[in-house]
């Protein structure tokens, strides 16, 4: 028989135990919940990159995000039979896309965010598909190289494309679906980029410009609408020339704009040129090459002529931004296995090295900036 004298006890000791239990849970709660939130949502994001990059990925590739911009506020089932997919893997979609931020969901009816409306469907002016597809199927499947890239301090992940050559730009060639990704994905980003240069870049002493691995021509065709006195060349590959002269074809600047087929390594430099413009170009290089680059530009130039190195830069305390963290491990692991995005300071003293007299610096948004360096002796 239960001793009387301990029956009271043993409830109190037991909700003492209680209140215990459910106070650590709530410290534990109030930790996680309120300090370690944003820790914890960091950590969710590195290590589920790839997951939530496919998920934007095949958001775009279903079509999700342009159905949604054509006719917003659909149901689940709405959307699966719209997008030919069954319920489950729709929710599955939808769940991604929404956590992300990317849709915002009311009761039972999806539209898209911000972000998705201006970026993520087909045919909005400035909308990033082309860059996702290059990321997708380019370079996705190299960058899972870049800890031996970093061992071996070249791009080991030019192994998943065929040839022999050292660099992609020249692998490409054996696969033309892949080449006219990579080309689109360069457009894209040019054409977002360019208009910072043709807007804000000074080009009033500049007579005949030279675009030094020019691409497609999306720089100079920007720069001749905005700039009616400039001419335009693109100094780049053969194979790239003919793309470019077929763009400027459709040009109502064509009489303005023009090619120089070659190699800016080995080939001399465009003669008549006072002004050559690095859109981009010298992140892919080693700051050998680039110094190398710098000063055939300057023997290239007259007097009074000027270099232009326009892309994203890093930082000068080397803390970011996060741009240059993302866009170095492309160029180590598979364009070349050479490049970076350098320091303002890099590339102002490559500029004074090779004959530069006056260097100036020009900050604009997105990260990217703007170096011109003059000749003016």
């Amino acid at each position: 028989m239960p001793d009387p004298s301990t029956a009271s006890i043993r409830p109190r000791r037991t909700l003492g135990r209680l209140w215990r239990h459910a106070e650590r849970i709530w410290t534990t709660r109030v930790m996680e919940g309120l300090l370690l939130r944003r820790h914890a949502r960091h950590m969710y994001l590195l290590m589920g990159g790839h997951i939530y990059f496919q998920t934007v990925c095949a958001g775009v590739q279903t079509g999700l995000f342009t159905l949604l911009d054509r006719e917003p506020e659909l149901t689940l089932p709405e959307i699966a039979e719209r997008l030919g997919l069954e319920e489950k893997p729709t929710r599955i979609l939808l769940l991604g896309c929404t956590s992300l931020g990317l849709l915002r969901k009311r009761r039972h009816r999806y539209r898209n965010g911000y972000l998705a409306s201006r970026l993520l469907v087909e045919g909005v002016p400035g909308n990033v598909v082309p860059i996702l597809r290059w990321q997708r199927e380019i370079n996705y499947r190299a960058l899972a190289h870049l800890p031996e890239a970093l061992a071996a301090n070249t791009n080991v992940g030019l192994t998943e494309f065929p040839g022999n050559e050292p660099t992609l730009y020249e692998r490409l060639a054996h696969d033309p679906r892949l080449e006219t990704i990579f080309q689109e994905a360069m457009e894209s980003i040019s054409v977002q980029a360019n208009q910072l240069l043709a807007r804000f870049g000074d080009f009033s002493g500049v007579r005949h410009l030279v675009d030094v691995g020019g691409g497609n021509g999306a720089n100079v065709l920007e720069l001749a609408g905005q700039h009616p006195h400039l001419r335009n060349t693109v100094f780049d590959l053969p194979s790239v020339c003919t793309i470019a002269q077929r763009n400027f074809q459709q040009s109502r600047h064509a009489d303005r704009l023009g090619t120089h087929a070659g190699n800016c390594f080995t080939d001399p430099f465009p003669e008549g040129a006072d002004g050559f413009l690095f859109c981009h170009f010298l992140t892919i290089w080693s700051e050998a090459e680039n110094r190398r680059l710098l000063e055939k530009a300057f023997q290239a130039l007259p007097s009074g002529g000027q270099v232009m190195i326009f892309n994203m830069m890093q930082a000068d305390d080397g803390r970011g931004p996060l741009s240059a963290a993302l866009g170095s491990p492309y160029f180590l692991t598979l364009a070349t296995g050479r490049g970076m995005l350098y320091t303002w300071n890099e590339y102002e003293s490559w500029l004074r090295d090779a004959g530069f007299q006056s260097v100036s610096r020009l900050r604009l948004p997105r990260d990217h900036g703007l170096i011109v360096g003059r000749k003016t002796g």
